[in-house]
């Protein structure tokens, strides 16, 4: 667990808990649009390295965000997670949410917790629109037992998107990835 630094507090370089390279952030504006009734990548893909989470409590968040355009058909939206090839509920954004036509912003955020430091993941992807019809909504995802994921191999992460049919041509684009750990 981290803890606050101090004034005049040496700062040491290393991988032990608490160390100056314990934590870290990666951010990129790499544009993926998502059409399909079948789920893709929507944010950029990060990768958890084999071994880096080797201790009780170990936490990363990835927040991504950007614009879409519901269909002239009305269509479900799902946003969820793929962690390694584990794919998780999904928030839902329902068809009452964006009428026909609609333009909208999105934003979406998971924080992804190993509670042993061994392969016992929890996650919550928490989803927010608002659009041009002054609609707002959130939806929240989360698993409700942990996933066994293990640390001994590398784990990817990405945040998902898929409508609930291709017709009318619905699209979300997003525009930004941030990939944090965090504890």
């Amino acid at each position: 667990m981290g803890s606050l630094i101090q004034p005049g507090q040496l700062l040491v370089a290393g991988t032990a808990p608490g160390q100056l390279n314990q934590y870290y952030a990666f951010s990129d504006a790499n544009s993926t649009t998502v059409t399909a009734a079948s789920l893709a990548n929507l944010s950029s893909q990060y990768t958890i390295p084999a071994g880096e989470a080797d201790y009780s409590g170990v936490a990363y968040e990835m927040s991504c965000g950007g614009y879409g355009q519901q269909g002239s058909t009305a269509q479900t939206l799902k946003i969820g997670v793929v962690i390694g090839s584990s794919v998780g509920s999904p928030a839902i954004i329902p068809t009452s949410a964006l009428v026909t036509g609609d333009v909208f912003a999105w934003s979406a955020k998971l924080e992804l917790v190993c509670s042993d430091g061994a392969s016992s993941w929890w996650y919550t992807c928490t989803v927010c629109v608002d659009s041009s019809a002054n609609t707002s909504f959130s939806a929240v995802g989360a698993n409700s037992s942990a996933w066994s994921k293990s640390i001994s191999s590398a784990i990817p992460v990405a945040i998902q998107a898929e409508w609930g049919a291709t017709t009318g041509a619905p699209t979300i684009t997003n525009a930004r990835t941030v990939w944090k750990k965090v504890s």
